[in-house]
């Protein structure tokens, strides 16, 4: 047995064991939900048109997989797979947002948990319901065809083979509808995040964990999908893992995982499971390989190590997985370890008796799916090791009448049993690293899929009009749903944004001197590319004229939506067009147009009349806006020579109202945007967003910087950096910040421009500074 002092010493092991991440993964709070009708689960109702567009994706996919199983299936549903497909993607979408903010609103994460929770019990259930009822016409037609010897036979060996596959069936299924699931929570993670500053309020492994695609354990062909096959029992578990901390211990003093005391030794059977088998009858075989193979504490008490990321022993290793880099790996002495190990490992595993069944549990996966999954799993395993001889095994094989050609069938098993005796010892080490993988992916496994059956067990999906009723009389139905069909969101706030453009006259006769079409330009250069924005950010017109632009989003309940995010980035996009006409019309010798944008927010619908048939919008935000977007500041001597980009709003000595008496205030704003108070603060509550000292951009350190990321409809994140700011006074030579002012009643809001802080800010927040 190698010690730790030769190779590395107490120092080096300390290095090592910093280099092994511990998960951190957010706590599920269900427990802040009150108890439904039942006084044990949570009564939750789902929209109906994703329980509905679940339900289609389940027919559809099932439908091809027994297909694909050559089982008995209709081929009526394959042709609304893409129409199932996007229906579940436009009403998942959608509701995911309206929960998210929902959980914003109320500053309860656990709101979005029991959603996401919620919306995979309902896939689980889909996928057992649809297997139950085809089992059941299965059956009925076994009875019916009893009267045809020739229709009963095949109806008999259509239930056999339904029967076979059934597990395999829903473990296909539950992947592909979880793998949508996943692939949308994927795509939404940077909004959710801009919302609850947290891109998964459920664990990402924990959420789409493979073990609960399982119906049950115990079965070999599905198990094998996922899982190395030598580990489907708990005994084996716990010889292999006993082999496994045996070296471990010796190279690594503080290995985290315990090993099981002789009274948790005992036989399964005076273990009390559970009582019932709840929705998932998998639950009560998790709770149950658990007991045998680990503590309750570790799994109950979500106790987590570094044994909990499978990366850990793929890095140690040197496999290929995530966390596979090379790291200090590159020193010689880093390596002799890696390989002393490995050789520790293999010689452990020999001496146990493991080493040949990680090897063939390795390989057996690969070679029943290219033998169509016919036979016995756990003959081809047995070949494999060498505990049943050809001339034993020929005789069971040709029992199996599905195997249709045996000569080809018993080459590829020779086949492969003669690669695994002549492997060379690097390919030996290769199944070994592949094996540790397997075993540590099915032990974090394990632990999460108990908490997630945990979980789900707790909530009862309502269906029924008088469960529903009862439960919401009561005020104990949780509810996830959007506006009824046909029925309009009600507005609730509305944004306006007031682009004041400059310089539109001068560049209007400048271009009909050189005999260029003024209107051609500012329609193809300005208004059009106006108008894709406004698709783009869910805008409306409300005037648009050579010199102003004014644009409105409402701000809807269901679903809720970063109204001023949204405004923000359609102002950052407007500057940005502007800047690039700048930039041929420099090329031209054209003068050049200048902007200053507005926005205001309203917590209240806008009013409309009509004149002559068209529409006009009336709201005390469109004057809010006109007033920010002005630039009233920059003909005071000597003020705005040296200013470029940016907001600036002052009072000047002797410039105080003759009824108030109070100083008049002026704006500076040349190509940017200013928000009213009512704007920031809603933004506050539709982003998660960052303060950041002034003193980082080198800037005022009166002033205070607000960072956020939202992420537009492509699913680019965009950084908005708000400048809050005092009203300076204008002394004639120099702005002063008043003395005892108080800064939350006298401050301005600027949404920065400024490309140099807004590449800072990038640099700086995603680590790279």
């Amino acid at each position: 047995m190698a010690v730790l002092g030769s190779s590395i010493d107490k120092n080096s092991a300390e290095i090592l064991q910093d280099e092994l991440t511990v998960p951190k993964r957010k706590s599920l709070r269900l427990d802040t939900f009150p108890r439904g009708t039942d006084n044990a689960r949570i009564d939750v109702r789902l929209e109906p048109l994703l329980k509905a567009a679940i339900e289609a994706n389940v027919r559809s996919s099932m439908a091809r997989h027994m297909r694909t199983l050559h089982m008995s299936s209709s081929s009526e549903l394959l042709g609304e797979e893409e129409a199932a497909a996007l229906q579940l993607q436009e009403v998942f979408n959608k509701l995911s947002m309206v929960t998210a903010q929902k959980a914003r609103t109320s500053s309860r994460r656990e709101v979005y948990q029991l959603f996401i929770l919620s919306v995979v019990k309902q896939v689980y259930l889909s996928v057992d319901q649809q297997l139950q009822e085809c089992r059941e016409d299965l059956d009925e037609d076994s009875l019916l065809g009893e009267a045809s010897a020739r229709g009963a036979v095949s109806r008999h060996e259509k239930l056999w083979r339904f029967s076979r596959h059934q597990s395999m069936l829903r473990y296909l299924v539950s992947r592909e509808l979880i793998d949508q699931i996943h692939s949308m929570e994927l795509v939404g993670r940077k909004q959710r995040k801009s919302v609850l500053a947290l891109s998964w309020p459920v664990a990402e492994e924990m959420l789409f964990n493979p073990l609960l695609q399982l119906s049950d354990l115990s079965d070999e062909a599905a198990f094998i999908e996922i899982y190395p096959f030598l580990l489907i029992k708990p005994e084996m578990f716990r010889a292999f893992e006993q082999t496994v901390l045996d070296v471990f211990c010796n190279w690594l003093p503080d290995c985290p995982v315990r090993r099981l005391s002789g009274e948790q030794n005992d036989d399964l059977n005076t273990l009390q499971l559970r009582r019932d088998k709840g929705d998932f009858p998998a639950y009560a075989q998790v709770e149950a390989y658990l007991r045998a193979i680990m503590s309750q504490s570790e799994y109950q008490r979500l106790e987590s190590s570094w044994f909990d990321d499978p990366g850990n022993l793929t890095w140690l290793l040197g496999g290929d997985g995530e966390r596979g880099r090379p790291g200090f790996w590159d020193e010689r002495r880093w390596r002799r370890f890696q390989d002393n190990l490995l050789q520790e490992l293999e010689k452990t595993f020999h001496k146990s008796g493991l080493l040949e069944m990680a090897f063939a549990s390795t390989m057996v996966p690969d070679l029943y799916r290219s033998l169509g999954r016919k036979g016995a799993l756990r003959l081809l395993y047995e070949y494999l090791l060498g505990g049943r001889s050809k001339k034993e095994l020929l005789p069971i094989l040709q029992q199996f009448k599905e195997i249709s050609d045996l000569d080809l069938y018993v080459e590829r098993m020779d086949a492969m049993r003669r690669e695994i005796k002549q492997a060379s010892p690097a390919q030996r080490r290769s199944w070994l690293i592949k094996m540790l993988e397997g075993y540590a992916s099915l032990r974090r496994d394990l632990k999460l899929s108990w908490e997630m059956y945990r979980a789900m067990d707790l909530i009862r999906l309502l269906e029924k009009p008088k469960d529903l009723a009862l439960s919401r009389a009561n005020a104990l139905l949780q509810e996830f749903s959007l506006h009824q069909e046909g029925e309009a969101p009600e507005v609730k706030g509305h944004v306006i944004l007031k682009a004041d453009l400059r310089g539109s006259t001068e560049l209007t006769a400048s271009m009909l001197r050189e005999g260029l079409n003024p209107a051609a330009y500012f329609s193809q250069n300005l208004f059009d590319p106006i108008n894709t924005l406004l698709q783009k950010y869910g805008a409306e017109k409300v005037f648009v004229e050579g010199d102003a632009v004014i644009l409105m989003i409402l701000d809807q309940s269901s679903p809720p939506s970063q109204v001023v995010a949204r405004a923000c980035g359609l102002a950052y996009d407007i500057i940005d067009l502007i800047m690039r006409r700048n930039r041929e019309s420099r090329q031209m010798e054209l003068p050049e147009l200048e902007l200053g944008i507005g926005i205001s927010y309203v917590a209240e619908a806008p009013c409309y009349l009509f004149d002559a048939g068209r529409k006009i919008t009336i709201s005390p935000a469109i004057n809010k806006a006109d007033r920010l977007s002005s630039c009233t500041g920059r003909g005071f001597v000597g003020f705005a020579e040296e200013r470029g980009w940016g907001v600036e709003v002052f009072t000047v000595e002797g410039s105080a109202n003759s009824v108030s008496g109070e100083n008049q205030c002026y704006r500076y704003n040349v190509n940017g945007i200013e928000l009213d108070p009512p704007a920031f603060q809603h933004l506050t509550e539709e982003l998660v967003l960052k303060k950041v000292k002034a003193s980082s951009y080198g800037k005022d350190t009166s002033d205070h910087y607000y960072v956020g990321r939202f992420p537009d409809l492509s699913g680019k994140t965009r950084w908005q950096v708000i400048r809050q700011s005092v009203v300076k006074h204008w002394d004639g030579g120099k702005l002063l910040v008043p003395s005892a002012v108080k800064k939350s009643e006298n401050s301005f809001y600027e949404l920065v421009t400024d490309p140099e802080i807004l590449n800072r800010t990038r640099e700086k927040l995603s680590g790279r500074n």
